[in-house]
């Protein structure tokens, strides 16, 4: 069900200028800053909005990495718990296509990630094969999906608020982990909040934040439950584009308010792009623009999501909403390798809300076999 139009107002503000203060939001939307409040409040603890933040991909740092996993027959339940209760792996979602289940993973290295993720993946005996493809080019992500109810003059305005990526990376910030682990759970956390958690002044966290954001080393969005949203349907395709018209594909898919995922990738095709949608309908003329837009493309999967279970952390239930549990990315080393906190997963009360309550494999009984 969709949400209202002033929940869906609210969120599409926050998806522009997720850290704006509801004071700077009321003045832009004609709102009373209080209401904005309790409104966000109620959206965040019913799980069907939050912000989040992560670590920051772009041409020059980090490294993003799509798993495609095949499970041994009668095993994708047990792989799928395994896999959610992983920190180093961002996103869980099963599939209905070639692959059972699709993991995005976000990493400060190349190197981070094939010591560290692909063995875990490796090694889980439920696990037939998995396919790997590392991106290359990221053209745009789920921090760029917009909704479409403001109007032209409140986007505008909105717009304003947002803090941008404005300058080179520096120095890693000292708490530079702690301090992703805090906006992991609330993009929102003011200075003080992190402060406390990294033991640092408020004065200091405020700089050091203002910095990761700045910089891009942390990148934030506003997260709406797709039930929610007016777009149920997710489709991730994956295409071969000549390198002449990739320009153009591009371009053709920006033109989509509700692309999540547009990135060159290593592997059999070259292009992959993931698409909210308001019916299946909508694939066939999404293929139809590409291939006027791009007329040697040539799509060889289009692949059509069957439920996400995690999402950059946060564990879903199965009507998309957030349970409110959040799996932190162990963070280590900065990205320059700057000694930084390592965050165990959180886990809040109301465990097992996202769909395996008493199983052995849960997350819970996994976390508390291995530990942070």
């Amino acid at each position: 069900m969709e949400l209202p139009l002033a929940d869906l107002e609210l969120v599409h503000a926050l998806q522009i200028a997720p850290r704006a203060s509801w004071s700077q939001l009321a003045a832009a939307l004609g709102r009373h800053p209080t209401t904005l409040a309790a409104r966000w409040d109620r959206l965040r603890t019913d799980g069907r909005a939050w912000v989040t933040g992560h670590l920051g991909i772009s041409g020059t740092q980090g490294c993003s990495t799509f798993i495609g996993v095949e499970c041994r027959p009668g095993r994708r339940s047990e792989v799928l718990e395994r896999l959610c209760a992983a920190a180093e792996i961002n996103t869980v979602e099963e599939a209905a296509r070639a692959w059972d289940i699709r993991l995005t993973v976000l990493t400060r290295s190349w190197q981070q990630m094939a010591r560290a993720v692909l063995p875990l993946v490796r090694a889980d005996p439920a696990i037939l094969r998995a396919q790997v493809n590392v991106v290359t080019r990221l053209y745009a992500t789920a921090s760029n999906w917009r909704l479409d109810v403001l109007t032209p003059e409140q986007q505008r305005r909105v717009a304003t608020l947002r803090l941008e990526t404005l300058r080179k990376r520096g120095a890693t910030p000292s708490r530079f982990g702690e301090m992703t682990a805090v906006l992991q759970r609330d993009g929102r956390a003011t200075a003080a909040e992190i402060a406390r958690t990294t033991r640092t002044h408020p004065t200091t966290a405020a700089r050091q934040l203002r910095q990761a954001l700045e910089t891009g080393l942390i990148t934030l969005r506003c997260e709406l439950a797709q039930e929610h949203s007016g777009y149920p349907v997710s489709c991730q395709w994956y295409v071969r584009v000549p390198p002449a018209q990739l320009e153009a594909a591009v371009r053709y898919l920006r033109s989509y308010r509700t692309l999540r995922l547009c990135a060159s990738t290593t592997g059999d095709t070259n292009l992959t792009f993931q698409l909210w949608l308001r019916t299946p309908g909508d694939i066939f003329d999404v293929e139809a623009g590409l291939q006027t837009a791009a007329p040697g493309a040539q799509v060889v999967e289009s692949d059509v999501g069957v439920r996400t279970y995690k999402r950059m952390g946060w564990m879903l239930r199965e009507d998309s909403t957030a349970t409110g549990e959040v799996v932190v990315q162990p963070q280590g080393a900065g990205p320059q390798g700057t000694a930084s906190g390592q965050a165990a997963p959180e886990r809040n009360d109301g465990a097992h809300q996202y769909g395996w309550p008493g199983s052995p494999h849960s997350y819970a009984a996994t976390a508390a076999r291995t530990g942070p």
